[in-house]
């Protein structure tokens, strides 16, 4: 049953694609833990472009290889890729192109309703750009899905990334900016903004964004904790390579649909060893910085456990943090990234001047630009209405000027 249906998914793709004359020089069966904390199934087919028979010598793919990934458990396609943008001669083509066209596309795909599912999006470099939704009300966490066309109207590029859910805890929005002023002036915060055309940097007040609790009002946040210690250490960390990249699975196991060891919950005693081996990585790096770097955002991810440190005095919109992987078993750092290097190339930039307005007299003036929206926020166990405070503004900290972004 398993190769017979793999075998039929393959055919399928080929036809439909136009792959005829491609070659399929790889099939993978894979598993993976998504933002939900359910297991995702996925069917990767690669195909080589004719004339071509094997990949580039650094191992990457040559331009016009298609690869085509299906959900397992729907067989519905997850996407579409056109190496270079090169599409198959004979490939999936587009009457007029148009966005009309486009959404009937995604319907098809996807099963879904635009406008109750899913709903237009800000372009992101893509010809069309839709995000999921409930009743047409956005969802968090995001997802996406992204369409592009070459200039024959021909599919080069299709992702569709996270669920629409099938239903919600409904109720009535009733937030208004009003009603959580004082939460807002609360996420009024002073960063130091990178201008690149002055290179300088500039001083801003801006929204920190945030989801609200649609009955209380109050802030929905990730769990923190800021880590504190009196002495520094000398724990070096020996960097790993780690492949970050779904797992595979035999196809026989596929249909079987097992959960992913992902899915595990962090039991109170794992979480006190990663806050061990986060706070003696601070001891290590910044040693002098106790009480200013928070733990977060732990998570168990491609094998391994994720957790953000982040340096809650840093007033630069680009603040510094650290990606900590951690091995699952033993709790020891394996790697770490750092967003020091973002900072780096803003090293000769000149010193923001230190703010005139007060916290008081910026929020006055970007409270007119300020929105509170509805969305439905995942919580764990289901999506609740909520409201994502947020403003596309920012008060220059000398002059009072309102910048928009």
């Amino acid at each position: 049953m398993t190769n017979d249906q793999l075998k039929q998914w393959t055919d399928m793709i080929e036809v439909k694609f136009g792959l005829s004359g491609y070659t399929c020089f790889e099939t993978m069966t894979a598993y993976e833990k998504n933002d939900w904390n359910e297991t995702d199934y996925r069917f990767t087919t690669e195909w080589l472009p004719p004339g071509v028979h094997e990949r580039e010598e650094d191992e990457s793919n040559p331009k016009g290889t298609a690869v085509i990934e299906l959900d397992a458990k729907t067989g519905r396609l997850n996407s579409a890729i056109f190496v270079g943008g090169e599409a198959p001669r004979h490939g999936l083509c587009f009457l007029k192109g148009e966005k009309e066209e486009v959404i009937r596309f995604v319907e098809q795909e996807t099963g879904w309703t635009y406008g109750d599912q899913f709903i237009d999006a800000k372009p992101l470099g893509h010809n069309f750009s839709f995000q999921t939704a409930y009743k047409g009300i956005p969802v968090s966490p995001e997802g996406f899905i992204h369409v592009s066309l070459d200039e024959q109207k021909k599919l080069t590029f299709f992702s569709k990334q996270g669920p629409a859910p099938g239903r919600a805890e409904e109720s009535g929005f009733q937030l208004t900016i009003d009603s959580i002023e004082l939460l807002a002036e609360k996420r009024l915060v002073f960063v130091e903004y990178p201008s690149k055309e002055e290179e300088k940097w500039l001083p801003f007040f801006m929204i920190d964004d945030v989801l609200v609790d649609n009955q209380t009002g109050s802030a929905v946040e990730e769990r923190q904790e800021i880590l504190t210690w009196k002495t520094a250490k000398n724990k070096k960390v020996k960097r790993k390579l780690i492949q970050m990249a779904p797992a595979d699975i035999e196809p026989d196991r596929l249909f079987e649909f097992p959960p992913h060891p992902d899915t595990k919950p962090i039991t109170k005693k794992g979480y006190a060893k990663i806050r061990e081996a986060s706070t003696e990585f601070l001891q290590t790096y910044v040693p002098k910085e106790s009480g200013e770097w928070s733990l977060s955002n732990i998570k168990r991810t491609n094998g391994v456990i994720e957790a953000r440190l982040t340096n809650i005095k840093d007033v630069s919109v680009v603040p510094r943090i650290w990606q900590l992987l951690i091995d699952k078993d033993t709790y020891e750092i394996m790697n770490y990234h750092d967003r020091s290097p973002m900072l780096e190339q803003f090293a000769d930039y000149e010193q923001a001047p230190k703010p005139v307005l007060s916290k008081k007299e910026a929020f006055k003036k970007i409270k007119p630009f300020l929105s509170v929206k509805p969305v439905y926020a995942y919580d764990g166990n289901t999506y609740r209405l909520s409201g994502k405070l947020d403003s596309n503004a920012a008060v220059h900290a000398v002059t009072g000027e309102i910048v928009h972004f």
